[in-house]
């Protein structure tokens, strides 16, 4: 029975440390003291304007998004402080983005629709994510107030997003994006086994592959240092096979998530010497003066976006 005590005082030990670890109480928050802004950071604080981040964090963030096992420190964006709002959203990669990796940012300075927090509050991310908020305390009054509070924080943005002092963050320049890929024969486009799925093209084919980019700064035309590369391994590329782009006339074309987009870079290529089942990878690299060398897609890139630059021999 002696043995018996120590165990259970033990265990008791346990399970009182685990009770205190429950909650977000425990949970750090390296911007909990607020900046000194001259300004009341406290939620209830009526002085702050709308539109500003003390504004936003006193109508929207805190009361609206920080409730309880949700942005409340448990994950990101973390919407405990004003600081730490504007920490965790401004020019930070999203966690969750949509099947396109459109989204460069939580909050792109300058450009609410660029911004996927935007995005996530007004449509369902990939259909299976909901529209934020998920969960509302209740009374809450975001319902009644949504349009306003999402005017708020586009107009927030578009001014520059800036931070607790009024000091707008130095803008990033984010790499170029593809926006579409399509394969030619006689001016007609090839089919794919899916939207993701690689362009089917016979062997033997003369093709025309043409690709459509977007970039924050520089228009798609004046990208620079266009070459592509092809393999039969998507992880393996021979610097041999590096071929310049061509630019030519733009072509309006369907593109990855826009049924109607701008085409400005192609390069002829022949299917001759590939046989039935095999898979053509392909890569382009450009810059935009400050993305030097910049390839698409890259190793980071997720796998389907690999087979959408890949032509398959049926």
């Amino acid at each position: 029975m002696k043995k018996l005590i120590p165990i259970l005082v033990t265990g008791i030990l346990v399970l009182a440390i685990a009770c205190k670890k429950e909650g977000n109480s425990n949970i750090d928050n390296p911007y909990n003291k607020p900046i000194d802004t001259g300004k009341n950071d406290d939620p209830k604080d009526s002085t702050a304007n709308p539109s500003s981040i003390l504004g936003l964090h006193r109508d929207l963030f805190k009361p609206t998004c920080a409730n309880s096992g949700c942005h409340d420190g448990t994950f990101e964006p973390d919407f405990r402080t004003a600081e730490s709002s504007f920490a965790s959203l401004v020019n930070v990669k999203p966690i969750k983005n949509d099947t396109a990796g459109t989204f460069n940012a939580r909050v792109i300075p300058g450009n609410a629709d660029a911004s996927i927090l935007i995005y996530r509050m007004t449509q369902d991310l990939g259909g299976n994510s909901g529209i934020m908020p998920l969960v509302l305390d209740p009374g809450s009054t975001y319902p009644t107030n949504k349009q306003t509070l999402l005017n708020n924080l586009k107009k927030w943005i578009n001014d520059g997003a800036p931070d607790s002092k009024g000091v707008k963050p130095e803008a990033v320049d984010f790499p170029p994006q593809i926006m579409g890929v399509q394969a030619l024969v006689g001016g007609s486009a090839l089919g794919r086994g899916g939207k993701y799925e690689p362009i089917v093209a016979a062997a033997g084919t003369n093709i025309e592959l043409w690709f459509s980019l977007s970039d924050d700064v520089v228009s798609q035309g004046n990208l620079s240092g266009m070459s592509i590369n092809w393999s039969t391994n998507p992880e393996k590329f021979d610097p041999a096979n590096e071929k310049s782009l061509l630019k030519a006339t733009t072509k309006n074309m369907p593109g990855l998530y826009a049924t109607t987009i701008p085409y400005e870079w192609y390069f002829p290529f022949s299917t001759a010497g590939y046989q039935t089942y095999d898979v053509i990878w392909f890569r382009i690299t450009c810059s935009d003066g400050k993305n030097i060398g910049y390839q698409l897609p890259n190793t980071n890139s997720m796998f389907f976006l690999k087979k959408y630059f890949a032509v398959r021999i049926p």
